[in-house]
């Protein structure tokens, strides 16, 4: 099946208004962002693939004032049978499950070149509008958010390490079976549980999606379980169950660990692995789009070739042509921007202002989409 665009653009007076309102409002001229911007990822230096913070207590989700008044004037402006139709546009397109993978190179915006800077990314230039504060529009309770999946713990696997075959883990690989019994050591700190786990969407039950999940057994934790992650994901956009195969297929999986695994981190994201201290989406999404970026760098030969130039110059450029900035945490270099804009596509995804994200952003949101499409051409 081929894979719907996630919404469409504003269009007509409102996408002027969009536009317009999305320069006016937003961050002041020292980029540090209105008092009403929340942010999600605190300030640090980290290495690719980190997140700092502590990510289930912080709040970039909260609606910001600015995000409020714009809001308030598309909605005053924009006729309700318009806004009707795209939020029925925007659901149709979270259950298109099965996407096609494009073929060729994922172009530089228009008027621009693919030849790399080779230099540190400067931000200077770059409008002070964080689309973090403007999108998602409200809070996002995800026990409440859609299910787009329905999953189930696997009675097989390849693995050579002891894997649980339920989630009460009664049956595994082994003769001795239990979440503290059937374990492997990730070194000499950490032992973790494994299951191999299937996501089936609901609305196209022939897109599947195998992943490893690994829950540390000890030191044990107690901010998550097996079964409240497999519930979470079942939320998680159909576009972004991919990004779990990657990790599975090139790396260990998912990895949900003890905080004394981390140094000073939430998380860490990369097309191999992602290691996480927090059950929570926001942060899950954002390691994920971490690892889709670096498969479309890193290639998967013959089903994906290799793009080196997708961070440098290309979102580079992207970011220039938007002229403005996911969050104060993206302002990191450009990898962190990719992987801030992820989260906040698919949070967008979640409370329906795709289309105003497309309106906001439309380089990354185009190069975006393509990358998750990328991400599609790992094996189910």
């Amino acid at each position: 099946m081929h894979y719907s665009r996630m919404g469409q653009a504003p269009t007509g007076l409102l996408a002027v208004l969009v536009c317009l309102l999305s320069l006016t409002l937003g961050c002041s001229e020292d980029g540090e962002g209105t008092a009403s911007l929340p942010d999600m990822m605190t300030d640090a230096a980290l290495s690719d693939g980190g997140v700092s913070g502590d990510a289930g207590a912080l709040s970039d989700g909260a609606v910001s004032t600015d995000a409020m008044v714009l809001d308030a004037a598309v909605d005053a402006t924009a006729d309700a049978t318009v806004d009707a139709t795209v939020d029925a546009a925007v659901d149709a397109a979270l259950v298109d499950a099965a996407p096609e993978p494009p073929s060729g190179p994922i172009e530089p915006p228009e008027g621009t070149d693919g030849t790399p800077e080779e230099r540190d990314f400067d931000w200077a230039g770059v409008g002070n509008t964080y689309v973090s504060g403007l999108i998602p529009r409200a809070n996002i309770d995800w026990s409440q958010s859609p299910r787009y999946g329905s999953v189930r713990v696997l009675q097989e696997s390849e693995s050579e390490e002891c894997v649980c075959y339920d989630v009460d883990c009664s049956t595994c690989s082994r003769d001795e079976c239990s979440p503290m019994t059937c374990t492997y050591d990730l070194n000499g700190d950490h032992t973790l549980t494994k299951y191999h786990v299937e996501i089936r969407s609901l609305a196209d039950e022939e897109h599947i999606v195998t992943f490893e999940v690994n829950i540390s057994a000890d030191p044990p934790i107690a901010y998550t379980s097996i079964a409240d992650v497999l519930g979470r994901i079942e939320r998680m956009p159909v576009a972004y169950w991919h990004g779990l195969k990657i990790i599975t297929e090139f790396g260990r999986g998912i990895q949900f660990l003890h905080g004394s695994y981390f140094n000073g981190a939430a998380a860490y994201g990369s097309m191999n692995y992602i290691d996480t201290q927090t059950a929570e989406l926001p942060t899950l999404l954002h390691e994920l789009g971490h690892t889709f970026e670096q498969y479309t760098r890193i290639g998967n030969p013959p089903a994906l070739e290799p793009q080196s130039n997708i961070l440098d110059p290309v979102w580079r450029h992207a970011i220039r042509s938007d002229n403005n900035r996911t969050s104060r945490y993206g302002n990191s270099n450009e990898w962190e921007d990719l992987a801030e804009f992820a989260r906040i596509y698919a949070m967008a995804s979640v409370d329906g202002s795709l289309a105003m994200l497309q309106g906001l952003s439309p380089e990354r949101y185009r190069i975006w989409e393509r990358i998750l499409l990328n991400g599609a051409s790992i094996a189910p």
